[in-house]
């Protein structure tokens, strides 16, 4: 029996005496069979598609189906291509004969497939082992995979996120994607990654994310390049074309248009998109299309040029905070087990060994080692961590090893909710106007003055040539791309920056206000003298008072701790303990009762305060310290300072700070008088506020903006919201594991103040960035339209001028990308030798 015949049996028999057409099978080429059969495709697309994918899996030899519901076509691709695809129709023939076959649980993504497919998609579903995936390996090298898939074709959004994943894996080293043929090309480390690990995550992005419509395609380069070309045709070869220019250069133009329309009506304004539009307008009229085309294919080249460099800073910028692995060890039964991230539980033991990226934020339940946390917290010393210490995700772990308690995984991370407040920071940059644009559209008013004064005096050819040197095509290239690379420069130092906002109004600052606990002063305190009464040494009431709160984690009881540890004193047994929220704490040591807290708790329990100690108590408190009392045997024993601990760089900030021409420094407490002036008076502040309650605060900002200052605040991220929001800057130091909730425009990632002058350093050299670009912006446009009224200058005069001064604009606002470069770098260097010398390190 030949092929035909068969083929036209297994036809027969796919029969099921409805009245809808029969299938027709055939073989489209060697080792494929192709089935036409509109009604394959019906909706919902569980029936009937879902079950002949699945019956159709069902064999072996099938490696592949590609669905074409355009033309209500199926192709099953066989293995090798030229495998025995003859003794495979008759299960081809079942599973479009069968109509209730149950696809089973594992057959879900079939379903999403065939969903697709129902709904006009045009995808191939190829088989991986027991995985099924509708992306198609072209080519494959060790370390080199192009996947192709249809249904990213157009579609520039699923690019995108593609990319973003792609960006956060680590293992992968370089990629690329294409949208208009629908491919990503990855490069990948083997060691890391495997190609059905990649095809994995590319299928959990398809699996998630709205498979509606296509995105409309951006041709505005291609149509401005096209443009042009017809343009020049028309008005130096065949004049015949002339109208099609024309046309094409108005459809060329409608960007400027559209820019012009919305300021004027929505936005009721002057910008330079009215300039590009009066220019444009002139040139119509004119019969100067080649000179607008021109003017036009710059405008599309630097659209082109600022969207390439910004995707490229923007992955740039994202890759700082680090990438996370798809496969993770586990403890599971006392023997470690790889599994995909994905499927990583709160309940699982995660297990980091050196050289390797941590998946999740944990705490260490075993062992210790030496991790670079530079990604978030800029901190180029290693941290050692040991047993109860907390870790983030995307740090690497340099020497050592240990098991973690998982707290946060995947989108929960601190790692990835930094990166989730970078792409707000991103798309605020895009969106906002800038300050170079607000420079720009200042200059709209008097360029068309002098436009109509040369379009009097001179005529037509100089009106032109005086309206095309626009301001503003430039400083919308250079601006943008001096904050990407600013934001760039922040983030290495451990700066994260939630509004780009505030970078540009940092130089204009003239007055910080800090808010003194946990800013110039640590949260936790620490312990100062030692007082004692009845007769017990300093060790014995220090020893004392750690046994009643060595089991505690508030900041009085990590002061008395880190006090018992400095003196190295043994931690003797306690036998019970009371808490007495807000006053104390009742311990027995030794089989002696001991009290531990404040005045007013030591009185409820009926121990008197003696003279002596009083008089003690009161300079305490008169010096603006507190103290934690502690009683022994129903007597006071003995009592503990607490003092606010200084920054130890805060003395160096302020002078550094005073050096870069901050002119006013004030000091805001919710302390006594004497204490804060005695801190104020230590660093050199002008002012200070105490007695401060937290919901006052943002009057004393207020207070400051009210003498016509810009202000700086710098406090508590989370409980200063409403000062925060007052004022022109907030800058809070709570560190990397607060982010999310962090109110403050601009985080420090290390908890302190040592990035402050850097910061003001890099907002200064945004600001300067930005003017040398508007200088090289407007001295040669300058000459230009001062060439028109003294050497008659004309319109391709003011062509040549203003595409040089955008192309001096455009390499000035790339070039802080230089030093960027310069720093990853230096970092790349120093963790080549630290991972060198790591494993000489004691651990």
């Amino acid at each position: 029996m030949n092929r035909a015949s068969r083929a036209k049996q297994t036809a027969q028999a796919c029969e099921t005496g409805s009245s809808s057409p029969a299938p027709a099978l055939s073989y489209a080429s060697p080792g494929t069979v192709q089935i036409d059969w509109t009604p394959l495709f019906a909706t919902p697309a569980e029936a009937p598609l879902t079950r002949f994918l699945t019956g159709v899996f069902q064999h072996k030899s099938v490696d592949a189906v590609d669905l074409d519901p355009a033309k209500g076509r199926a192709q099953i691709l066989f293995q090798g291509r030229n495998g025995n695809v003859q003794a495979a129709l008759p299960q081809v023939a079942r599973a479009l004969a069968q109509a209730n076959v149950d696809p089973g649980s594992e057959s879900t993504p079939l379903r999403t497939f065939a969903a697709w497919a129902a709904s006009g998609k045009h995808c191939r579903i190829t088989r991986y082992g027991h995985r099924y995936s509708t992306w198609e390996i072209l080519h494959a090298l060790p370390g080199r995979v192009r996947l192709y898939n249809p249904l990213i074709r157009r579609r520039r959004d699923l690019c995108r996120v593609i990319e973003q994943e792609l960006m956060a894996t680590l293992g992968v080293d370089r990629f690329t994607t294409t949208q208009l043929r629908g491919t990503v090309l990855i490069h990948f480390n083997p060691r890391h990654l495997k190609t059905e690990d990649l095809i994995r995550l590319l299928d959990g992005v398809l699996l998630t994310l709205d498979q509606e419509a296509s995105d409309t395609p951006d041709p505005d380069f291609a149509i401005c390049t096209t443009s042009l070309a017809v343009a020049a045709a028309s008005q130096f070869a065949v004049p015949a074309l002339y109208p099609v220019g024309t046309a094409l250069f108005l459809y060329a133009s409608l960007p400027s248009y559209q820019g012009a329309w919305d300021l004027l009506v929505k936005e009721r304004r002057l910008g330079v998109d009215i300039l590009d539009a009066v220019v444009i307008s002139l040139c119509l009229a004119s019969g100067e299309i080649f000179a607008g085309a021109l003017m036009s294919w710059c405008l599309g080249l630097g659209r082109k040029l600022l969207k390439k460099t910004q995707d490229d800073s923007r992955h740039m910028l994202l890759d700082i905070f680090g990438k996370q692995p798809r496969v993770v060890c586990v403890l599971r039964d006392a023997v470690e087990t790889e599994i995909p991230l994905e499927e990583l539980s709160r309940q699982d033991t995660v297990v980091v060994k050196t050289g390797e990226v941590v998946p999740v934020d944990g705490i260490i339940r075993e062992g210790f080692g030496m991790l670079d946390q530079h990604a978030l917290t800029g901190e180029a010393t290693p941290a050692e961590k040991g047993v109860g210490e907390r870790v983030f995700a995307s740090t690497v772990m340099l020497a050592g090893q240990v098991h973690l308690a998982v707290e946060k995984t995947g989108g929960e991370t601190t790692a990835a909710q930094i990166t989730r407040i970078l792409n707000d920071t991103l798309d605020y940059k895009l969106l906002a106007l800038s300050r170079g644009e607000t420079l720009a559209d200042r200059a709209v008013a008097p360029t068309l003055a002098l436009g109509s004064l040369a379009a009097a005096s001179i005529g037509m050819n100089g009106a032109m040539a005086v309206v095309n040197c626009d301001l503003g095509t430039g400083i919308r290239i250079a601006a943008p791309l001096a904050l990407l690379a600013s934001l760039n420069l922040c983030a290495r130092q451990g700066i994260l920056v939630k509004e780009g906002r505030a970078l540009e109004t940092l130089p204009r600052v003239d007055t910080i206000l800090f808010d003194k606990t946990g800013t110039l002063t640590r949260e936790r305190p620490e312990v100062g003298k030692v007082f004692t009464w009845n007769g017990l040494d300093e060790g014995r009431i220090v020893q004392y008072a750690a046994a009643a709160e060595h089991k505690f984690t508030h900041p009085i009881a990590l002061a008395v701790q880190e006090k018992f540890r400095q003196m190295g004193l043994a931690m003797p047994p306690t036998d019970a303990s009371r808490y007495h929220v807000g006053y104390g704490i009742t311990v027995s040591v030794d089989g002696r009762p001991v009290r531990v807290g404040s005045r007013r708790f030591l009185e409820r329990e009926g121990i008197a305060i003696p003279p002596a100690a009083q008089g003690e108590l009161e300079r305490i408190h008169t010096g603006g310290h507190s103290f934690i009392l502690v009683a022994v045997d129903e007597t006071l024993a003995g009592a503990l300072e607490l003092q606010a601990s200084q920054r130890p760089e805060v003395q160096e900030i302020i002078e550094g700070l005073r050096a870069r021409g901050i002119a006013h420094m004030a000091i805001l407490s919710g302390d006594h008088e004497e204490p804060t002036r005695r801190l104020a008076d230590t660093l050199g502040m002008d002012r200070y506020f105490a007695g401060v309650l937290p919901q006052d605060k943002a009057r004393y900002v207020e207070l400051l903006q009210s003498e016509g200052r810009t202000v700086c605040f710098i406090g508590d991220g989370i409980n200063d919201s409403i000062a925060l929001k007052q004022a022109d800057v907030s800058i809070s130091l709570r560190g990397a594991s607060t982010v999310a909730v962090d109110m403050a425009q601009i985080v420090f990632m290390q908890e302190g103040l040592r990035g402050l002058c850097s910061l003001f350093d890099i907002a200064r050299g945004l600001e300067r960035n930005v003017n040398r670009s508007w200088k090289l912006i407007l001295v040669p446009n300058s000459l230009c339209i001062l060439g028109v009224f003294t050497l008659g200058f004309g319109l391709w005069h003011s062509v040549v001028f203003n595409e040089v001064s955008i192309l001096l604009s455009f390499l000035n606002g790339v070039l802080p990308f230089r030093k960027v470069a310069d720093l990853q770098a230096d970092r790349e260097l120093e963790m080549e030798l630290v991972l060198a010398n790591g494993n000489g390190k004691a651990l």
